[in-house]
């Protein structure tokens, strides 16, 4: 598909790759639908981008509330605003403590992570598959692929979107509904401009999002990216379980 004069819907939109999806994918003729929290943030990006022929939207919303998604869906749907594309982006991490689990702090990440894209494919995902047409992606993560240490609760969100994605593009095989999982490494946004370790292969986002707009527009099943990090991570699974835990906690 051609990401071009098309209506795309994007969370997480008020900054990093969701602020950089929006700035490219406008200047190529596309309609913008930009979710996001910080409503403040979406209004100063809308009057950045370029112009479609139909005005950029914006709306305001907790992608973790399930009633405050069904609200956005019910306005998007009820104003004929059915986008080709749904781009979900939105998501949030944090290091994990082992020995104090913070329960309130794992579902939060899961229900920004994962069960947001549940909300809106509840909604929007029934009339898509209606007109029979449209592209599914949602941001996942190379740290999804395997067990990272201090990172249960977004490796294992991340990991529950490759599965899921995974499971609708099964479902969804007859359909000419295209469904893409995109696995960043380490990109450069306000998310991981926190993180107090060493990043490797570190992207700018704008090389990143170029990335994600190729392989979309080539329907590619998963968009990994840097290559070479993608390949320690593929190379990863192939390891016997004991031997990587081992590994990853500098024991062997």
């Amino acid at each position: 598909m051609k990401l071009e004069n098309k209506t795309v819907l994007i969370t997480g939109a008020s900054s990093g790759i969701g602020q950089e999806l929006a700035l490219q994918l406008a200047r190529r003729g596309n309609r913008l639908l930009l979710i996001a929290r910080r409503e403040k943030l979406l209004k100063e990006l809308v009057a950045t981008l370029a112009l479609a022929e139909a005005p950029h939207l914006y709306f305001s919303c907790n992608v973790a509330e399930a009633a405050s998604v069904e609200k956005v869906c019910r306005k998007i749907l009820s104003d004929n605003l059915l986008p080709d594309v749904l781009i979900f982006n939105a998501g949030v991490g944090g290091m994990f403590d082992v020995e104090n689990i913070d329960v309130d702090r794992f579902e939060h990440i899961f229900r920004v992570n994962f069960f947001s894209v549940i909300y809106f494919l509840r909604h929007l995902l029934p009339p898509i598959m209606e007109r029979n047409s449209g592209m599914i992606a949602a941001v996942g993560s190379l740290a999804g692929t395997r067990g990272m240490p201090r990172s249960a609760p977004y490796a294992s969100s991340k990991a529950a979107i490759r599965i899921l994605l995974e499971s609708l593009r099964i479902d969804l095989w007859k359909t000419k509904i295209s469904v893409s999982l995109i696995s960043p490494g380490f990109v450069k946004t306000p998310m991981t401009d926190k993180n107090n370790y060493h990043m490797p292969f570190l992207m700018t986002v704008e090389d990143a999002v170029k990335i994600i707009i190729r392989g979309l527009e080539k329907e590619k099943p998963e968009i990994h990216f840097p290559k070479r990090l993608s390949l320690i991570a593929k190379a990863g699974k192939m390891l016997p379980d004991k031997f990587y835990a081992g590994i990853m906690q500098g024991k062997k």
